[in-house]
């Protein structure tokens, strides 16, 4: 009776490339780079330090978004190999036939 579990490698290891593609496509973006700084022609207004703000919240969202994703790529493709490496060895362990006789009890 089969337990209708499947585990298709190929399938676990894109899904790691497409994270780090979607990181590395973030990065790429750079959003906060078009937030403007300096005092916005504004010295001393809270216009100018709410940009400030605006561009560091950026900037901590991105790093963090972009380390998810290289976190959950990394994982990804570790699952892969050890899935791998287990399908490897648990078709070795099908394929070698018991030294000796079977006996039945």
């Amino acid at each position: 009776m089969s337990s209708g579990y499947q585990v298709v490698i190929d399938n676990i290891r894109s899904t790691g490339q497409a994270a780090a593609h979607v990181a590395e496509g973030l990065r790429g973006a750079d959003c906060a780079a078009t937030v403007p700084t300096g005092d916005l022609g504004m010295p001393g207004s809270r216009a100018a330090l709410t940009m400030a703000q605006v561009k560091h919240a950026l900037v901590q969202r991105e790093t963090g978004f972009e380390t998810r994703l290289d976190t959950h790529a990394g994982n990804m493709a570790q699952a892969a190999d050890r899935y791998a490496h287990q399908e490897s060895a648990a078709a070795a362990d099908l394929t070698t036939r018991p030294p000796g006789p079977v006996k039945a009890t």
